[in-house]
């Protein structure tokens, strides 16, 4: 299960996401946890500074990423560059700092082919009153085996200790 701190963080965000309609799902560092295997994610590539790095897959449409940015605005983020942007399904990347974490918006993800796909087998959970898609257990052994950074492949040796077939 995830921390108090990854609890905290994910109620602010998917908040705000949900309220804004983003259609996404919970990969990395916070999927890896909620499937049993903790481990701080932000200092891990580098950046000391940052606490927790919360990743999400969004669904690569123009009104999904308009939708993301309100989203963004409620949770103090200034949009404005971002509004400037021409969105690119393949390439619009963000990263977001915020005081103590930060979140990283993805429109593809390595390894996997489809959003749409990946939603449908995505867990749902409630996290005080916030439903959040979390991607599924294959999908993201699948994610962290195209990745292929050293973390990753720690990732999937803790979690195939803890999720034996």
């Amino acid at each position: 299960m995830i921390s108090n701190e990854i609890r905290n963080v994910l109620q602010k965000v998917c908040a705000a996401l949900n309220d804004n309609k983003v259609d996404c799902i919970l990969i990395g560092g916070s999927a890896v946890a909620f499937y049993g295997y903790q481990r701080p994610s932000g200092g891990l590539q580098g950046n000391l500074d940052l606490k927790y790095d919360v990743d999400f897959w969004y669904k690569p449409s123009i009104a999904n990423y308009y939708n993301l940015l309100k989203a963004l605005k409620r949770l103090n983020v200034d949009t404005s560059k971002l509004e400037e942007l021409v969105f690119d399904p393949k390439k619009t990347f963000l990263r977001i700092p915020h005081d103590s974490f930060r979140t990283e918006f993805l429109p593809q993800v390595k390894g996997l082919d489809s959003f749409d796909k990946s939603k449908v087998s995505a867990k749902v959970i409630q996290l005080d009153g916030n439903e959040i898609h979390i991607i599924a257990y294959e999908d993201l052994i699948r994610n962290k085996k195209a990745v292929d950074r050293e973390i990753d492949r720690s990732d999937i040796e803790q979690l195939e200790k803890r999720n034996p077939k």
